[in-house]
């Protein structure tokens, strides 16, 4: 019998967040001058709004607390003020955010990223020429970021400038011809020209690129229609139907860094993590489907699902959530391990062994990984490889009991008697219902190494806690194994 084990994410516990009912802001006190005019400093010279922290969760209002203490404890540190800012930006409080932001920016005047996310925030807040005039003084600073030319791009055509918002485009796409969103955006400056063939063309490299960008097959199937292929028109149209809920494609590091802030939907999983761990597999995956809809990129909460959704053999909802928490962040040892256990226990062995790879590719110290596919690969016959998988989990996780137990009785079958039994007497230090089947594997390498009496020793201790356990199919099994192992010790 196999001894398996599936692999859940938690997250330390919350500190239970006392009702906060003091107002967060800035006091005037840690807001000396910037590094611009008397004007500018002046005019900066105010206190954050009032931050009732009563309105988000807890988990998120001790985010911003902390955050808020680090930068008043620091008030020279232009990283604690940004980063103040980037919380603040990711709770859509942009107006608190942009207070952060210039405060960071006079403290680092040549950082890039300060001056661009205030420029993001002024966006945000309908501060177009603002917006404008910051990310254009970023791009003086680092002129080869070019997600910055593509949102610089997208500003200026909304303020009606075609022409500089194209060459925007143009140099993003020169520094990176893989943005999609530039190509998209080139397609609708095409189309307010009315070159809708250029237009087709544009929005079509950017579907391309990202086939679920909702907004792209919208733009595509508008110019289908301005030339009367009313074919391609809904077709493309429908396609915008199916995906227009899908996010667009992540393509800026630096907004995708405010938004991996984001820790609202906590309070769901760690409900459902605590569900899971009492066995209530189908109140768990409720809880953690309401932590998606409160944040969709909540990786640990899609790797869970994929151990939920799997263990009450539902595959396909399994699989949603794998494809999503690839698409999202492909860089997770743990979702590929979830759904290769998945796989296995499907018996698709060929797949699950590839995915079980990818994790330990990811991971290569990835413990658990590598005893599943030690495991798989036993089974196969490939005992010499699974063997080395078993080594490996060991040098890594040195009290692992499923990798010893695993080893050990791959060693039995190769012949390699006195090894298998060093690596399964690690394996009966515990008391479980587990320690039964230990023993008999212990009990059945002391046999093949001819040695009867340590044999029926262990046998009679596997049998014993069989009994403890109330494993009576078990019991029944182990005392013929005891009367056959007792008629050989006194056999001359």
């Amino acid at each position: 019998m196999h001894v398996r084990r599936e692999w859940l994410i938690g997250l330390p516990p919350c500190v239970a967040a006392k009702a906060i009912k003091a107002i967060l802001a800035f006091s005037l006190a840690w807001l000396p001058a910037f590094a611009q005019s008397p004007a500018a400093a002046s005019s900066d010279l105010i206190s954050l709004q009032e931050i009732q922290q009563e309105e988000f969760e807890p988990s998120v209002g001790e985010q911003i607390r902390l955050a808020y203490q680090e930068s008043l404890q620091n008030p020279q540190d232009a990283e604690l003020v940004g980063r103040l800012g980037m919380i603040l930006q990711c709770y859509r409080k942009y107006e608190l955010a942009a207070i952060c932001y210039r405060r960071a920016w006079g403290l680092s005047p040549r950082s890039f990223r300060w001056t661009y996310y205030l420029g993001t925030v002024e966006e945000l807040l309908g501060k177009t020429q603002q917006a404008i005039d910051h990310v254009r003084e970023a791009l003086k600073i680092d002129e080869h970021y070019a997600a910055a030319h593509v949102r610089l791009g997208q500003l200026l055509f909304e303020s009606g400038d075609l022409q500089q918002s194209m060459h925007e485009y143009d140099e993003s796409i020169r520094q990176n011809r893989s943005l999609a969103s530039a190509h998209l955006g080139r397609g609708r400056i095409l189309a307010a020209s009315g070159n809708w063939s250029g237009a087709i063309e544009s929005c079509r490299r950017a579907c391309d690129l990202f086939h679920d960008y909702a907004a792209a097959h919208y733009a595509l199937g508008m110019a289908y229609g301005k030339l009367g292929d009313k074919t391609n028109e809904l077709e493309q149209l429908e396609i915008y139907q199916r995906l227009k809920k899908v996010p667009p494609p992540s393509e800026d590091a630096l907004m995708d860094a405010v938004t991996s802030l984001y820790v609202g939907g906590n309070t769901y999983f760690e409900n459902g993590f605590s569900l899971a761990q009492q066995g209530r597999t189908r109140q768990a995956s409720i809880e953690f489907e309401y932590a998606l809809k409160v944040n969709p990129r909540l990786m640990m909460a899609h790797v869970n699902l994929i151990a939920m959704y799997g263990a009450l053999g539902m595959p396909d909802k399994a699989e949603k959530h794998f494809r999503e928490a690839v698409r999202l962040d492909p860089g997770w040892a743990e979702l590929y391990y979830n759904w290769g256990l998945l796989l296995y226990r499907e018996r698709k062995l060929v797949e699950a062994e590839e995915t079980l790879k990818k994790a330990i590719e990811v991971n290569p110290h990835y413990a658990n990984a590598h005893v599943e596919l030690g495991q798989l690969l036993d089974e196969a016959g490939l005992t010499g490889e699974a063997q080395q998988h078993f080594r490996l989990a060991l040098e890594d996780a040195p009290y692992n009991r499923q990798a010893h137990y695993l080893f050990g009785c791959s060693l039995i079958h190769t012949g390699q008697f006195e090894d298998a039994i060093t690596q399964l007497l690690e394996t009966i230090k515990v008391e479980d219902d587990k320690t039964p089947l230990c023993m008999q594997a212990l009990a059945t390498a002391y046999l093949s190494a001819g040695d009867v009496k340590q044999a029926l020793r262990y046998t009679q201790q596997a049998r014993e806690s069989a009994a403890l356990h109330k494993m009576d199919e078990l019991v029944a099994q182990l005392q013929k194994d005891i009367d056959r192992l007792s008629s050989e010790a006194k056999a001359p």
